[in-house]
């Protein structure tokens, strides 16, 4: 046989790759398979070792059919084939697709032992080639199914294990060749992926199976370096985000099932949560409350929640209609909606997570015992408020989720949370008559202090601080040492600095509901008329964001009125009308129907300010009678609005008893008003008797001469009015 023609040119197709094996000149090795005779002392022209560089391919799965076809696949001759790849094929990118190894394993005794013919893959001749091909294929096929544990790497020889590098290449330097002592006098080999990213690559490389030494295209010398093409269909990973929302719900309305959110916003950033860089743009969740963030690489990954149309940062009232963005969802250090994606990859269906939102809190206040529009109360009253105040719904925690990390949780509990009372000017606080009653909201049951609460008096205002369970000591020493001192604002930062416990189990089970609170100011005695008379409360808490707050504020007002007691004058004219002391007067509260019988002396009061007292019957009115003084004026200051009645109970000496009561009322501005222009009381004089003989004409004689001189007075009065 001609020796030149003793080679075996085999195409060997392996994971799509075309690879030409060329063995000329080294079957002289093999004379029982072809018949020939060894010829001794020939010369070695094959090279000892030669190195193999495996250059990392990687195209996007949506192309998969396009490298199915045969003429899109890589013609592997052992030679760089950089420079023809397609625009659909690139360098494999470890950077940002993740680590790949490959182990070359030298698996020439194992093929030689499982094909105990003596033929390895290179005794056939050139008509044989389909054989020769079977083998590879069985070979590679064993390997992909079974890995190590395959019976063609069982025992064989590790030439190394390598990462690619930056550029998608791994090389493998003075690898075993032309070797006497084989059957063949090839070394056989295989290049293993034994490391793939998880997620980026939708199947490894298969394995590639060749000989070493390699001879070159033209056929007339050996490869130095022989290269290898292995291709992986490759995808960039997603991250699905589903935002749910449980609002707090008013009245004895259980809390919400979290829902799906649509319309809520996220940015998707890299790098440590607080200090990383914008990955595309907003992401705005669906009517299923989901975002899917795309085309994601390697790296360290964090969303955050922006403002929208549904979720604010804003805990003021008019933002109720949304849900408050979750403190682990910010731009900061806090921000638990992380996940990373590694040089191992991630499986993909751990790019998933959830977050839920919960209404913003909010507190109510009103007065309720408050007279009329205005409501308006007298000084000295108990002004009784009402106060709803929410108890939030992630009050033991924010409920967070994020698959790729393995985390499934709630943030903490909310340390800070409480109401403070703040009476403004003119309303005060008395602790002994603030009658103090919290409720949940079915109102079955009352909290008590100690347990559910804590109550902390401050410089008339005070503090219902909720976090008293498993509080730490260090924060308890805090909390008293502020208590002690009185201090406002000292009181408010003791609190907002707590880091530890919770609030009790009961008010834990109104999360999401609310809590029903009842208390009394006393509205001072000095309080000016036809002035708002003020109660701020704010709600207070920190849900990991940083202590919050919201004020709601209710008012009352009290009145007065001003009157001048006058004769009625000149024959019930009002002409020459006198300024009348010493009238005396009961008022009467047509509203209720009692009388007013003056004011409790501050002194002898448990609110230290003075106090309306009321009695069924007039004539039991002592301490309240109303006396004109020299001027005719009397007046009443400190009283609700609404319609009264004035009712004389002695008259001015020489004068009649008013007949009838006089109404009046008493309201906004009435106080001004009536300052300078009074309710006119008017009385007439008494009748005098009629008396006898020349005292009679004397009288009526005198009485003539004035009449006609007041009416001449009277005349001329008008007439200059008129010409004036």
């Amino acid at each position: 046989m001609d020796l030149k023609k003793n080679y075996i040119g085999k195409a060997l197709f392996v994971g799509g790759v075309s690879l030409t094996l060329c063995g000329q000149a080294l079957m002289l090795s093999t004379p029982i398979m072809n018949n020939i005779v060894s010829v001794a002392h020939a010369d070695q022209v094959a090279p000892t070792t030669t190195n193999i560089e495996i250059h990392k391919t990687m195209y996007d799965k949506a192309d998969a059919s396009f490298f199915e076809q045969e003429q899109n696949k890589i013609k592997n001759d052992g030679t760089q084939k950089d420079s023809t790849f397609n625009n659909k094929l690139f360098h494999y990118n470890p950077t940002t697709m993740g680590k790949v190894e490959f182990t070359l394993y030298d698996i020439t005794d194992q093929i030689n032992k499982v094909y105990a013919d003596g033929k390895g893959l290179t005794g056939f001749t050139a008509g044989q080639s389909k054989e020769a091909q079977g083998r590879v294929a069985e070979i590679s096929k064993d390997i992909e199914a079974n890995g190590d544990k395959s019976k063609f790497l069982t025992g064989a020889t590790v030439v190394g294990t390598k990462a690619i590098d930056g550029s998608g290449n791994v090389r493998f330097e003075n690898v075993k060749a032309y070797d006497a002592s084989k059957p063949q006098k090839y070394h056989y080999y295989a290049a293993v992926e034994t490391k793939t990213p998880k997620g980026f690559v939708v199947a490894k490389a298969k394995p590639i199976v060749f000989v070493n030494p390699y001879t070159n295209p033209n056929g007339d010398g050996f490869l130095s370096t022989t290269y290898l093409y292995p291709k992986n269909n490759t995808q960039k990973l997603h991250f699905d985000l589903t935002k749910f929302a449980i609002w707090n719900k008013p009245k004895n309305s259980q809390p919400e099932e979290k829902k799906e959110l649509e319309g809520a916003k996220f940015q998707l950033y890299r790098g440590k949560p607080g200090s990383g860089t914008k990955v595309g743009g907003v992401l705005t969740t669906d009517k299923n409350g989901k975002v899917t963030a795309n085309n994601l690489i390697m790296g360290d990954y964090y969303f955050v929640e922006l403002e929208s149309s549904v979720a604010t940062d804003n805990p003021e009232a008019t933002t109720q209609a949304k849900v408050s963005i979750s403190p682990i969802a910010k731009n900061d250090k806090n921000n638990k909606l992380t996940f990373s994606i590694g040089e191992n990859g991630i499986e993909p269906n751990k790019l998933q997570g959830s977050l839920v939102d919960y209404g913003s809190p909010t507190i109510t206040k009103e007065l309720t015992n408050g007279v009329g529009e205005h409501k308006s109360l007298h000084i000295g009253d108990l002004a009784h408020f009402k106060s709803n105040v929410d108890v939030p719904a992630n009050i033991m925690g924010s409920d967070w989720k994020v698959d790729a990390t393995g985390q499934e949780a709630k943030s903490l509990p909310y340390s800070v949370f409480y109401t403070r009372d703040i009476p403004q000017l003119h309303l005060k606080d008395v602790p002994a008559e603030r009658h103090l009653v919290i409720k949940t909201s079915d109102n079955k049951t009352t909290l008590k202090e100690g347990t559910d609460y804590q109550v902390i008096t401050g410089k008339n205002q005070w503090f219902v601080n909720y976090v008293v369970k498993g509080v730490s000591a260090g924060d308890k020493a805090k909390l008293d040492a502020a208590a002690k001192t009185g201090d406002n604002d000292k009181i408010k930062a003791a609190i907002n600095s707590v880091k530890s416990g919770s609030v009790s189990d009961t008010v834990a089970k109104e999360a999401g509901k609310h809590l029903n609170y009842d208390y009394d100011e006393v509205v001072t005695t000095d309080s000016p008329m036809d002035t708002d008379i003020v109660n701020d409360i704010y709600l207070i808490w920190d849900d990991g964001s940083g202590p919050r707050e919201i004020k709601r504020t209710d008012k009352t007002i009290t009145y007065g009125v001003h009157f001048v007691k006058e004769s009625s004058g000149f024959m019930g004219t009002g002409i020459a009308a006198q300024k009348l002391q010493g009238a005396k007067f009961v008022v009467q509260d047509k509203r209720t129907g009692k009388w007013f019988n003056g004011w409790k002396d501050a002194k002898s009061t448990t609110t230290g300010e003075k106090q309306a007292q009321w009695v069924d019957n007039y004539k039991d009115v002592k301490e309240g009678v109303l006396t004109s003084d020299k001027d005719g004026k009397f007046s009443l200051q400190g009283f609700t609005e609404g319609d009264y009645k004035l009712r004389e109970i002695k008259a001015p000496t020489g004068y009649q008893l008013m007949e009838e009561t006089q109404d009046f009322q008493i309201g906004p501005n009435t106080d001004k008003k009536t300052l300078t222009t009074p309710i006119v009381v008017k009385n007439n004089e008494k009748t005098t008797m009629p008396l006898t003989g020349s005292q009679q004409l004397l009288l009526e004689v005198v009485g003539g001469v004035l009449t006609v001189t007041v009416l001449g007075g009277a005349g001329y009065w008008a007439y200059k009015k008129k010409n004036a």
